[in-house]
């Protein structure tokens, strides 16, 4: 393109990037996200977005971090797909106290969290065996309006079942049945 007088824009560079991260090659689509702004293309926030990703998948957690700081720099104000990438990698690696730092960040920034960060920071609660955080998680869920659906319920009856709370577990299904939750396709972290 480059050699024929068009410059890319930033919906191409973001294109290939995301095929370069979905396919294991980060330092390339890396190469690519530090390019656009010697090229004269400023990274937006799918771009970020992108290689958030990219670095989620690989389990590079200070990448992330350097990424977010270089966000701010730039004056890109992350979005809740931005927040949801962060806070499922720190959660899947472990890292609740990082996942609840950007939770918190996001709202401060005025960003409302989806059915997808609940599931995420409640799964990882659960998971840690930390039922009480999880169950403020939940409650909060339900307080601030973010619709229920079985996937969330199931978490908490597994997370009781897992941890010797087989009464809270069984609390939990006739929660769930009593107030006729469905279940619904997953549609992934909008």
């Amino acid at each position: 393109m480059r050699s024929q007088g068009v410059m890319p824009s930033v919906v191409t560079y973001n294109s290939l990037m995301d095929y370069l991260c979905k396919h294991g090659r980060i330092k390339e689509a890396e190469e690519i996200f530090y390019s656009m702004a010697v090229n004269g293309r400023r990274p937006d926030i799918v771009s970020y977005s992108i290689m958030l990703h990219g670095y989620a998948i690989e389990g590079s957690l200070v990448e992330m971090i350097d990424l977010c700081e270089l966000m701010a720099r730039d004056g890109v104000v992350p979005d809740l797909r931005c927040f949801n990438i962060l806070i499922n990698a720190y959660a899947k690696y472990g890292r609740m106290d990082v996942a609840m730092l950007f939770f918190e960040d996001m709202l401060k920034q005025g960003v409302k969290p989806n059915e997808f960060t609940y599931l995420t920071v409640i799964s990882a609660f659960c998971k840690m065996g930390r039922m009480d955080d999880a169950m403020e998680k939940f409650s909060e869920m339900i307080d601030i309006g973010v619709p229920l659906d079985t996937e969330v319920y199931m978490c908490m009856v597994e997370g009781y079942f897992n941890h010797g709370d087989s009464m809270k577990a069984e609390e939990f299904i006739t929660r769930m049945k009593n107030k006729d939750i469905n279940h619904k396709p997953w549609e992934g972290n909008r």
